[in-house]
């Protein structure tokens, strides 16, 4: 049944009370408007640009983008690099996925999808999964050739708060075991959809008890126990799970602003190798790395699946 496709993002590690720098560096200046953001297991940081329809890659080192792509952009949202080094990224208005090969200088077309694609994910089957917040739903389809057939995975096309709906879906991530995660920003929760179900289990949100209320969810990431990122977009902050429970990891005041220890409508959150956290700081034009405090549990691993 499985392919598994190697895994090409990070998921470190941590003891149950790590901690991270509450200040943040910035990594990287954007232009406009950074939106999607991926950092591949060699640490090279891919960043969407809305305001200037391009995807800017940095090395580790940052500050200087090494490569730009652009051309079929609009308004771009996701960006997905698999293990081959393929950058499949979302066209935006133009309501359709596109790629750049590792050393490509042009786009190539891979799907039409019905709206853009807020969050984009490629599972270890090789199966493209895309969030589009304005018809309310996800879709998946495979990259392994023959029919290509798109499938509707979760939501049924219309807002609302039932097991079986979405409203306004933004990030997703899918595990090892096919699960689907997905940030419900219109309710306030993250959503689980299992393998092959439609009815949606809130793993976070007020209504998922004992965990923690968020405003807007806009991006969901696990680390290597399965333990919750999140991007608590209203609330301008990162929150955090362990098996010690929820806690606030980065723009803990929620009040937006541009000091080292805010944020300003963050939307996408993920980890290099050292499990440092980086986010894009969408009304604040910039990439913020927020540094592991390593004395604060020891050494972590880096776990893929």
């Amino acid at each position: 049944m499985f392919l598994f496709i190697a895994v090409s993002f990070n998921q470190p590690i941590f003891c149950p009370n790590a901690t991270w720098n509450p200040n943040g560096i910035t990594f990287a200046n954007a232009t406009s408007s950074p939106f999607g953001l991926y950092i591949d297991i060699n640490n090279f940081v891919y960043g969407v640009e809305q305001g200037t329809n391009r995807v800017d890659i940095w090395s580790k080192n940052g500050t200087n983008p090494i490569r730009s792509l652009s051309g079929n952009l609009s308004s771009p949202g996701g960006v997905f690099v698999t293990s081959n080094g393929d950058i499949y990224v979302d066209s935006g208005n133009y309501n359709r996925v596109v790629k750049w090969t590792a050393n490509g200088t042009s786009s190539v077309f891979v799907t039409n999808v019905s709206s853009e694609c807020l969050g984009l994910f490629i599972d270890i089957n090789n199966t493209l999964y895309c969030s589009m917040d304005n018809i309310h739903m996800i879709t998946k389809i495979s990259l392994n050739g023959g029919a290509n057939i798109q499938k509707t995975i979760a939501g049924n096309g219309s807002s609302g708060s039932a097991a079986n709906m979405l409203n306004s879906p933004n990030g997703i991530f899918v595990d090892g075991n096919l699960s689907l995660y997905v940030a419900d920003w219109g309710n306030n929760r993250i959503q689980l959809f299992r393998w092959n179900q439609s009815i949606g289990v809130t793993v976070v949100g007020s209504a998922a008890t004992g965990t923690i209320s968020l405003s807007g969810p806009s991006g969901v990431i696990l680390d290597g126990d399965g333990y919750f990122f999140i991007v608590d977009f209203w609330n301008n902050r990162i929150v955090g799970s362990s098996s010690s429970g929820f806690r606030c990891i980065a723009g803990c005041s929620t009040t937006s602003g541009s000091s080292p220890t805010q944020l300003n409508w963050p939307r996408t959150v993920a980890f290099d190798s050292d499990g440092n956290i980086y986010v894009s700081d969408y009304n604040n034009n910039r990439i913020q790395k927020f540094v592991v405090m390593n004395n604060s549990c020891g050494e972590f691993d880096n776990h893929p699946f």
